[in-house]
Formats: structure tokens, sequence, C-alpha cells
């Protein structure tokens, strides 16, 4: 009898564990869960890959084949862009907010064939790479070669130069107040 009632048990202690595990989520967790949850949700994301990671992707000693895919506008990308991007872009801003554009995935294609090349995708923060990565997921692109830029192009240039080179941080150095000169 005692066996049970622990069993039955069980269903209400796993219901109240994982309210309590919830309960411990932050807000700032829960902010970067993505908010598609369909059927295809995880077909269609693309790992997440850090400015970091993908500075040393593409500029550092141990570069590798990796092409950085700038989904922006053509004006975003004129103004700035990291070196050797090349610049499809994925929608067009409009007043209304961005469109998306037709023939985003045909370009891609057309561009590189055989769907064998390796990507970091980028937009200025996040969203629209995001949405070129499910739309490249979804005719065919294997995961393994889209990797989508955590905080875009803004957040890249706030650590590097376009060629990859560390920003100066602010604070680093120590203004002790003007120079001044004695005749010795």
């Amino acid at each position: 009898a005692d066996t049970m009632a622990s069993l039955a048990s069980v269903p209400s202690q796993l219901g109240s564990a994982r309210a309590l595990s919830r309960s411990r989520v932050s807000t700032r967790a829960r902010a970067r869960v993505p908010a598609r949850r369909g059927r295809f949700a995880a077909a269609t994301r693309a790992a997440a890959v850090s400015v970091q990671d993908a500075r040393e992707l593409l500029f550092g000693d141990s570069a590798t084949e990796h092409v950085y895919l700038d989904v922006r506008t053509a004006k975003e990308f004129g103004e700035q862009h990291a070196v050797g991007a090349v610049n499809i872009p994925v929608a067009d801003m409009t007043p209304n907010g961005p469109q998306p554009l037709p023939g985003f995935v045909a370009a891609v294609n057309e561009r590189f064939p055989g769907r064998s090349q390796k990507f970091i995708v980028g937009c200025l923060s996040g969203a629209r790479s995001e949405k070129a990565v499910e739309l490249l997921r979804a005719d065919g692109w294997p995961a393994a070669n889209l990797l989508d830029l955590t905080g875009g192009f803004r957040k890249y240039n706030q650590e590097f130069t376009p060629d990859g080179k560390p920003r100066a941080k602010p604070g680093v150095w120590k203004d002790t107040g003007p120079i001044t000169w004695t005749d010795s």
C-alpha cells in the first residue's frame, strides 16, 4: 500500500519540480528562447556563433572556409561591412518594416552552387539572419553549414574592426591630465 501511495504521488511531484525549475529560469534566459515553436522550428534553426568565434573563423590563425553572408540591404552593406563579406539581402527595409525579397534563396544558390559552402550569416541585429537561415534550411542547406551571428553586425562592429582587428575598449587608457614640460 505504501508503494502504491508513493507511485501515485510521482506525477504531482514531477509537476511541482517542473514548475519550480521554470520559476528558477531568469527572464533573461527566457528571452533567449526563440519564439518559433512550430513543428519545423528545430529543423530550420542554425547554431549560433558569438562575434569572437566568428572573428576567429573568418580572420584568425585557424581561419576556415567560412564566408560571412551579410543579409542586410545593399545600402546598409555599403555603409560598412566585414572584409570579404558577401551581400545578398533577405529583406528590403520599408516604412512598414522589413519586406522579404523573393529571390534570396535563388541568389544564394546561384552564387554558391552545390550547397557545400559554410556561412556565418549576419544582419544588423539578428532577426533577418535568423529568417535567412530558415529559408536556406527549408531549401535543403545543411544545418552544419549555417552559423547565425549572435548580435549581428552591430555587436561585431562594437568588438572588432571590419578586418577583424580588436577595437580599443573604453577606459583602457587612463588619462592623468595635461602633460607639463619643465626645464631642468
